[in-house]
């Protein structure tokens, strides 16, 4: 490819048609909102957006797409938005296709356009309650296995957490030890850093 160099990608263009939701789409392609997720969207606006569509009742489902470096935000996306509203979810993974186009740089030799399949992630979310029959269906305040949030890791898990931040530190006897030895921080600076380590942590929290 020396004697080329590269032009523009072209995505194809999805439809509603295209969406992976056969089992559990509105009947009409109106009755949900469609949000495209691309690397530079201001996830703030989107959300705010999608919000206010379903607070004033303009539509009770959401589908959020993303691709290539949109997938990170359409999950950022999804997971802000069941933080405001009881949704039903549904993830699923499909392809779309990518022309490369490469331009030649000598004379006598033609375009390449070469086709790629890129994986693209679809989000839909709704207010009305989904048949339990739909695969991967995900219900109001639950976790999903779809991917691995560490965020809902912990909110899922606040017992566990608490526990965690009142759990005894063994550092204060280990540090006596070394100080016996001659190799610790002077006794007063010894008891300011072990009461820090005992201290409950906020994180995890907000």
């Amino acid at each position: 490819m020396m004697h080329y160099r590269k032009a523009q990608n072209v995505e194809q263009e999805l439809s509603k048609a295209d969406l992976p939701f056969e089992d559990c789409l509105p009947k009409s392609p109106n009755d949900f909102l469609w949000m495209h997720v691309k690397g530079g969207t201001k996830v703030s606006n989107v959300i705010e957006f999608a919000q206010a569509a379903l607070n004033k009742n303009e539509h009770r489902c959401v589908v959020w797409s993303g691709s290539g470096g949109g997938v990170g935000k359409t999950i950022s996306c999804a997971e802000v938005l069941k933080r405001s509203h009881p949704l039903y979810q549904v993830t699923r993974m499909a392809y779309t296709s990518v022309e490369e186009h490469w331009k030649p740089q000598m004379d006598g030799l033609e375009e390449i356009i070469a086709t790629r399949q890129i994986p693209t992630l679809h989000i839909l979310m709704s207010l009305d309650a989904l048949p339990d029959s739909i695969e991967g269906l995900q219900k109001p305040n639950t976790a999903t296995d779809f991917w691995e949030g560490n965020e809902t890791h912990r909110n899922s898990h606040p017992r566990q957490q608490q526990q965690q931040h009142h759990q005894p530190s063994t550092a204060g006897s280990q540090q006596k030890k070394r100080h016996r030895s001659g190799r610790t921080k002077p006794a007063q600076q010894q008891v300011k850093q072990v009461a820090e380590e005992n201290e409950p942590s906020s994180h995890g929290q907000g």
